[in-house]
């Protein structure tokens, strides 16, 4: 059970039939038999049931068994509750001249409330690097992971974590990052997570994708109000300096949380035209 206020965060390993998550409290030295696929969720995910429902299932869905059934499924869990779900529920259910006024009281109180989610989302890669430790002691070939929203700082900090530590992956693996919630800066050279392009530019076995939506309707409120700045996952990086699409043409307003999707779509139904062809291209 993640405690609120912290920056926890529990790993699962989803079951042979798909329906179940079991909590992972380490990982065995020799006992990976399966190449890993670790979904890392994004913002406003409240519990691992959630995620389940909400990322993991409906991406192994549109990625087709072929692709996924012969391998180990992880789920990392943290606590990146934005605010109070039952205020923001309020909301969603009350007339556009309320939802405004709550824009007008409530945004300028949302740059503390993301930088607190940030903080947890730093301290939640501390949890995970254990297990990024285990894996690369294996053979040194790291995961495949799909990361959504601000579950990509929490991979980037996982990967920052290791490359400080010098215990980097020989193989980094695959990143597909749908619409980070990070800085569009943050992968250049002086942003906070230059080191990312070193991991997985021209080296063996490394690909690295993001994608990114012009009309994230999140990234291009809450986001864009808090830090002053545009998110990676609504502009993509200026200086290109990681593979990158412009998704804005499929996904429109949809950001991925998807009990907004009533207001501005299903993320992953809209996607799903283009998700096999992407997948192919990565290797996944």
């Amino acid at each position: 059970m993640l405690e609120a206020g912290r920056g926890d965060g529990i790993l699962y390993l989803l079951s042979p039939d798909g329906v179940s998550l079991e909590r992972v409290p380490f990982i065995r030295h020799g006992s990976r038999t399966r190449a890993p696929l670790l979904f890392i969720h994004g913002i406003e995910f409240a519990t691992p049931e959630e995620t389940l429902t909400d990322l993991v299932l409906p991406m192994l869905d549109a990625l087709g068994p072929e692709r996924t059934s012969e391998r180990d499924v992880y789920v990392f869990v943290w606590n990146s509750l934005l605010t109070n779900r039952v205020k923001i529920n309020e909301v969603l259910n009350v007339s556009r001249l309320k939802q405004l006024w709550f824009a007008v009281t409530e945004l300028p109180r949302c740059r503390t409330y993301l930088m607190d989610v940030e903080r947890r989302a730093r301290e939640a890669a501390q949890c995970l690097l254990p297990f990024a430790l285990e894996w690369n002691a294996e053979n040194r070939v790291g995961p495949t992971v799909i990361t959504h929203s601000m579950g990509s700082l929490v991979w980037a900090e996982t990967l920052k974590l290791l490359y400080e530590s010098s215990t980097l992956f020989s193989k980094p693996g695959v990143w597909w990052s749908l619409q980070p919630a990070i800085s569009r800066r943050a992968f250049q050279a002086g942003g906070e997570y230059h080191v990312i392009p070193k991991i997985y530019t021209g080296r063996d076995a490394a690909k690295a994708m993001v994608w990114y939506s012009r009309l994230d309707y999140i990234l291009s409120t809450i986001y864009l109000v808090s830090k002053r700045g545009f998110a990676l996952g609504q502009r993509g990086c200026p200086e290109a300096s990681i593979p990158q699409k412009d998704v804005t043409a499929w996904v429109k307003e949809a950001h991925g949380m998807q009990y907004l999707q009533s207001k501005w779509g299903h993320f992953f139904e809209r996607v799903k035209p283009i998700l096999a062809a992407e997948a192919d291209a990565l290797g996944i």
